[in-house]
């Protein structure tokens, strides 16, 4: 080896030795600490917050560039409160390859963390000033320099933990609030074409209606090509659901719970309770109805339920297909075991017009369970089908149901409708006729006597709907007794009722009375129904009933007995000019 090359590669040693030991002096001579006060002070002077490094800073040069700070907080702009604050944070990068422009970090780990995002009345963050920055209106020369080309970034990281947080969201404008605490999450390495475990636990809480809930998660992850999918199982409260997922456009789910009540967490529970417990108002408030957070979902699954619960109802073996692309979501096909019964249809939502279709078929179904559940209502019982064809379109609660249209087709037998005794009611008709007592017309009676019903082995009819309200014609009940029949309207923007029903006595060769109400055979008693579905009322026309009568073959008869019977003036002097005298 020449002199040259040699005092050369003595030289070059030398400056390594010399980089190396210059290094490791620096490393083991620098105090990040001398610098917090002035970390900040440039904090303060560029965000208006106060920072406060409350723990000692740890520095690591080689092989990792890593740091580790303790005791942390960072407050609110302006203002003396929390914005976020951490007990201790670790994070380290190796760094060769970070000369090449790849981020390879051995781990990241915070304890501790807590934070507060506030969303204010004006719709800002109380984080938004961090997000926009200094922002400065470029000069014309660097609108024209050229964009230097980088080689992408590389990340890698072996692991993150993050044990004992919590966050606060609170949302100024709609006056709610939530939280999340004892929040864990630990994961495997999240690298390209990657894969790992993944464990997240938390306690999520709501202020109002209040609720909390216990969430937890565990299972694998897999990154390859820009797309995160997983396989994983949750706990939330007392479900257990099981999901694959690909989380990447169009997203993909197939999942399988083995029951849920969807009303613990949309807050049902506690409104049923209290429309329970308190009389309804004279007004109720609107609800929005807002469906535009589905434009943004591009999607598509299946979803298993064993056991569902949601608005009151309770289903079965519930299966479903999903699809959401450009706020178009279908729920199409779907089909579950409900009230003895089975239910299957479509549910089609534009979110862009705030447009909903619904077609469903009930078969076989226990209707007076139904309509308690999910209506808080006590109006009918029977077993049948019910199929349903509407549309309805609004911006609220209300809006929807006035925009109510299509139809609906029901069918059932062995049933009852309560409130309405018109066997009673007949009876107390007949008496009139018979000499065995006296009745005057019944003016507007309450129908929220529920031991009061009306029994029919068959009763169908079908409904036309516009603008919400349901228009039936074609009524046809039976019994042993009478032939029902009806027409009127069922109001469902206001939820009420104005409707005639019609009651034909049937004539029989049998039994007590047979050979009496033979003779009043084909005699209608018309019965007015109208009110609000909470304050229903009816009225018998016995005025018309007593017109039938009079020119039936026992109408002389009848009218002895009225004159002598009926003891009401009012009813006496509407009668008179009806039966001649």
């Amino acid at each position: 080896m020449n002199k040259p090359l040699k005092y050369g590669l003595i030289g070059l040693g030398t400056l390594v030795v010399v980089a190396v030991a210059g290094a490791a002096i620096f490393a083991a001579t620098f105090n990040p600490n001398r610098y917090k006060g002035e970390i900040e002070r440039i904090a303060a002077e560029k965000t208006g917050r106060t920072l406060k490094l409350n723990g000692d800073i740890k520095m690591a040069f080689w092989p990792s560039l890593g740091a580790e700070v303790a005791g942390v907080t960072f407050s609110e702009k302006g203002s003396k409160d929390l914005f976020v604050a951490f007990d201790s944070a670790h994070a380290s990068v190796k760094l060769m390859p970070l000369l090449r422009g790849e981020y390879i970090v051995d781990s990241v780990k915070l304890d501790g963390l807590k934070a507060r995002i506030v969303k204010g009345k004006d719709g800002r963050y109380n984080f938004s000033d961090l997000m926009e920055g200094d922002a400065k209106t470029p000069s014309a020369e660097q609108k024209k320099a050229p964009e230097a080309k980088s080689p992408p970034l590389v990340f890698d990281v072996a692991s993150v933990s993050i044990e004992h947080a919590s966050a606060t969201y609170i949302d100024q404008a709609a006056g709610q609030e939530y939280a999340l605490e004892d929040l864990k999450l630990k994961t495997g390495r999240i690298a390209q074409d990657a894969e790992g475990k993944l464990e997240f636990a938390t306690v999520a809480k709501r202020k109002a209606p209040a609720l909390e809930v216990k969430l937890a998660v565990d299972g694998k992850y897999r990154l390859t090509g820009g797309k995160l999918s997983g396989d994983v199982v949750v706990k939330l409260d007392d479900s257990t659901i099981k999901a694959k997922f690909t989380a990447a456009e169009p997203y993909e789910l197939d999942a399988s719970i083995d029951k849920i009540s969807l009303d613990r967490y949309l807050g049902a529970e506690e409104k049923q309770a209290a429309a329970a417990q308190k009389p309804a108002p004279k007004a109720e408030t609107d609800t929005p109805v807002d469906l535009s957070a589905l434009k943004s979902i591009n999607a598509k699954g299946r979803i298993q339920v064993g056991a569902l619960e949601v608005r009151g109802l309770k289903l079965a073996d519930v299966n479903a297909q999903l699809n959401a692309h450009n706020g178009h979501v279908t729920v199409a096909p779907h089909s579950a075991k409900l009230y003895e019964g089975t239910i299957s249809g479509d549910v089609t939502v534009d979110a862009n017009k705030n447009h909903i279709t619904l077609k469903e078929q009930l078969e076989n179904v226990a209707v007076g369970p139904i309509l308690r559940d999910f209506a808080q209502q006590d109006r009918l019982e029977g077993k049948g089908n019910i199929t349903l064809d509407v549309t309805t379109a609004g911006q609220t609660v209300n809006a929807m149901k006035r925009a109510l249209g299509g139809t609906a087709k029901v069918q059932l037998r062995d049933g009852a409708i309560k409130g309405v005794n018109l066997g009673e009611i007949i009876r107390k008709g007949r008496s009139l006729f018979s000499g065995g007592g006296s009745q005057s017309a019944a003016q507007g009676q309450s129908a929220d006597d529920k031991s009061q019903k009306t029994d029919f082995s068959e009763l169908s009819a079908s409904f036309t709907i516009k603008n919400g309200v349901a228009h039936n014609e074609d009524l046809d009940a039976k019994s042993p007794l009478f032939r029902l029949g009806g027409a009127g309207d069922i109001n469902i923007g206001t939820s009420s009722l104005d409707y005639l029903a019609k009651a034909s006595i049937v004539a029989t060769g049998q039994g007590q009375g047979g050979a009496e109400r033979d003779r009043l055979a084909g005699l209608t008693v018309p019965v007015k129904l109208s009110g609000t579905f909470d304050d229903l009322k009816y009225q018998v026309d016995y005025r018309a009933m007593a017109g039938q009568a009079a020119k039936s073959e026992v109408g002389e008869k009848v009218k002895e007995r009225l004159e002598g019977k009926l003891k009401d003036e009012k009813v006496r002097d509407k009668l008179k000019g009806l039966l001649g005298r």
